[in-house]
């Protein structure tokens, strides 16, 4: 027991006794009285949790627990549900003692957290729901918004909905980026509402547009003659029909028909019916996706998404439009009230190459992140660094794979295609090499100047195709993707793109590289950087990265370090802008520093140490694929292989299309995900589709029911 005083638990009763030999066999080894780890000493925990004393270390001990941080990877994990169990009765004492000890959980609902959840748990079998999202007012994506606004307004010009202000925003930390119960509209974000409100009102008002799309509008602000009751009540049923796409109630036209008639009485004809069109704009509905549930509840307390929710819903989790005129009839006509009519619906608008998907495509570009490609900058020269055109070639490559849906993840990790300076001409639809700005030098003057130019050669600029290690003469050609080197590339990690974005400006960085591994295809949990740690690499020019990172495996360090760097150091056979390698430049400080006139800056020699590119695959969840690997490609073809990291990114797709964090009463969700996945052949399609007919996306739940316990075990 390594001197640990359960003594002071002996009072616990049931379910208190479970505690004594929980902390026994899972805590004390590190968090005894004899050197305890982290300064916490468990030895002597009052055991009363409620009495206040020992408040600070009961709510450090069940946050641990919760996120399953303690104990830690090395040691010998307990049964989820027992964890859960424990965690549970401890927040529940601190509760009666009036501490919240709530912030695990609200953790565990973040962005970025959802694999502390544990994954064997998840698809062992042994949780049988009932599943269900929490009921919940969803607010508008930044994305979603920006498609409202050609709508709303009746007018596709750029220049005229540049001036309505964009006024969401969403996370930008690591994690999916628009969870359901992450946002809300804030004073800030209301004022910018209630601008825009009004301005698109000025838009839908012009008189361009009263002759148009909103014709209904033209009586109420004709100075000439007041608009007829008939008339106020077409103009506010077009108002509900674009902002909202739905007919007003009685109720709701009634009420909009008084607004009217005070606003005008107060601010005059014009004004006030612009101010009751705008008011239109600021419902719920114009801000919010509502996902409540309709009917009445089953026999788990459960509420089925109604038919309106429920073409929202199934629209906005495919594209940013909002569902279309088949969708709201659909709802309309009761043909949306089952499983089955969701999954036609479904089907409908995934086999038609008209209907917007372009959230599938988002998911991929958040789930790889490939796109922060963008936002690094890299030490080149200027017009030698245009991401876009990488994040392009890779976002043409995920779509040839999506195109043919086979084996779509694992195609994703090994392909050895690649699309290179790709573009479409957006008016012919043909494929032509996308501008990358290096402009060819001009023509020799004369014969003098060519042979100055022949002797005195420019330095050649790198050209994009370079970043793919093909030749200089290399000739580009609208028959892509192209066959690379097996041995240099395997997929999307071995893009440009992606080997950019996981870079600084001059170098490699292999621990964000490794974190990615272990997170997004292991389901891996790293620790937050602790504020008292320097996360800074020696300033050694002389040493590469490998050596550099020496210092990482001291033992504070190595405990986060040890389930990055192996993985990450596996990709040092590319550079930081994607180019394969075999050797890393370094400083040479045995050659003298050159030097010109006194005020010239020295110019430092350099050599090319050679590369070591080897790593490893350690507490990866599944022993067939853990050890040595020789470099990235050998490696990710390896975890390609794994049913763990297919069930990890089905783990990852539940997060992005459910808005939230996977618990244990999904796991029925998950197993049926995964299973289709199998079955169809690895079709994303058929993946998307049982994730959005699954439970956890048609019903909700109140929160306090799905974490009820259920058999003397936690749901959660």
């Amino acid at each position: 027991m390594h001197g640990l005083a359960l003594a002071a638990l002996a009072a616990f009763a049931a379910p208190q006794e479970e505690l004594r030999p929980f902390l026994a066999r899972h805590c004390a080894k590190c968090h005894g009285p004899e050197k305890p780890k982290g300064k916490l000493d468990l030895s002597a925990l009052d055991p009363d949790v409620a009495a206040g004393k020992d408040i600070e270390r009961w709510r450090l001990v069940v946050e641990r627990i919760a996120l399953g941080e303690m104990p830690p990877e090395t040691e010998p994990r307990p049964p989820a549900a027992d964890a859960a169990r424990v965690a549970a009765w401890i927040k529940e004492e601190l509760r009666k003692g009036g501490v919240d000890a709530s912030d695990a959980d609200r953790k565990l609902r973040l962005p970025g957290h959802g694999n502390r959840v544990d994954h064997d748990a998840l698809f062992s079998g042994a949780h049988a729901g009932p599943a269900a999202s929490p009921p919940r007012v969803w607010r508008m994506s930044p994305n979603i918004y920006s498609a409202f606004i050609p709508r709303i307004s009746g007018n596709k010009d750029g220049a005229r909905g540049a001036r309505v202000g964009q006024p969401f925003s969403t996370s930008a930390g690591e994690g999916f980026k628009d969870y359901a119960d992450l946002f809300v509209v804030d004073e800030p974000t209301l004022t910018q509402l209630l601008r825009n409100a009004q301005q698109i009102v000025e838009i839908q008002t012009v008189k361009s547009n009263l002759g148009k799309q909103v014709k209904e509008f033209a009586a109420l602000v004709d100075p000439a003659q007041p608009p007829s009751a008939e008339q106020v009540r077409a103009a506010l049923r077009r108002q509900f029909q674009m902002g909202v796409l739905r007919e007003p109630s009685a109720e709701e036209l009634a009420r909009f028909e008084e607004l009217f008639a005070r606003n005008v009485r107060d601010a005059g004809p014009e004004v006030g019916a612009k101010a009751t069109l705008a008011a239109v704009l600021m419902l719920p509905e114009a801000m919010y996706r509502i996902e409540l549930g309709g009917g009445a509840p089953d026999a788990h307390g459960r509420r089925m998404l109604g038919p309106r929710e429920l073409a929202y819903a199934v629209a906005f989790a495919l594209s940013d439009q909002g569902p279309d005129a088949a969708l709201l009839k659909a709802a309309e006509g009761g043909r949306l009230a089952s499983r089955e009519d969701v999954r036609r619906e479904l089907e409908r608008l995934l086999a038609d190459p008209k209907a917007q998907k372009t959230r599938i495509m988002r998911f991929f570009e958040e789930y790889f992140e490939f796109t922060a490609a963008m936002d690094v900058f890299k030490d080149l020269p200027r017009g030698q660094w245009r991401p876009e055109i990488l994040v392009n070639d890779t976002r043409r490559l995920i779509q040839h794979v999506l195109d043919r849906d086979r084996d779509v993840l694992r195609e994703l990790l090994t392909t050895n295609r690649s699309f290179v300076n790709y573009s479409v001409d957006a008016q012919k639809g043909t494929a032509r090499p996308a501008r990358i700005g290096n402009k060819p030098e001009p023509p020799p003057k004369d014969e003098k100047e060519a042979e100055k130019r022949k002797k005195n050669p420019k330095p050649r600029q790198m050209e994009y195709w370079d970043l793919y290690n093909l030749p200089e003469d290399w000739a580009w050609t609208a028959e892509q993707p192209l066959e690379l080197p097996r041995a240099e590339r395997a997929g999307i990690l071995t893009q440009p793109s992606w080997l950019a974005s996981f870079a600084t400006n001059d170098e490699n960085h292999a621990i964000r590289r490794g974190k990615w591994i272990r997170e997004r295809l292991l389901g891996g949990v790293v620790p937050d950087l602790p504020i008292t740690v320097d996360a800074q690499l020696p300033d050694a020019p002389e040493k590469t990265l490998r050596e550099r990172m020496e210092i990482t495996r001291k033992e504070y360090c190595w405990q986060c370090h040890s389930k990055m760097n192996p993985l990450g150091l596996a990709f040092e056979s590319f550079d930081y802008v994607g180019r394969s390698r075999t050797t890393e430049t370094v400083v040479d400080l045995s050659a003298p520093v050159k030097q010109g006139k006194p005020t010239d800056p020295p110019v430092t020699a350099h050599r090319e140490a050679k590369l070591d590119a080897s790593g490893s695959v350690d507490r990866a969840g599944d022993p067939k694929i853990e050890g040595p690997v020789a470099g990235a490609v050998e490696m990710i073809r390896k975890l390609a292989d794994s049913p763990r990291v297919r069930q990890v990114f089905v783990r990852h797709a539940f997060r992005y299309w459910m808005g939230r964090n996977e618990t244990l009463s999904d796991s029925p969700t998950l197993m049926a995900a995964d299973r289709a996945y199998v079955e169809s052949g690895g079709s994303m399609k058929a993946l998307v589709v049982s994730l959005l007919t699954s439970d956890s996306f048609l019903y909700r739940m109140e929160p306090q029911a799905l974490l009820r316990p259920k058999n003397g075990g936690p749901s959660r």
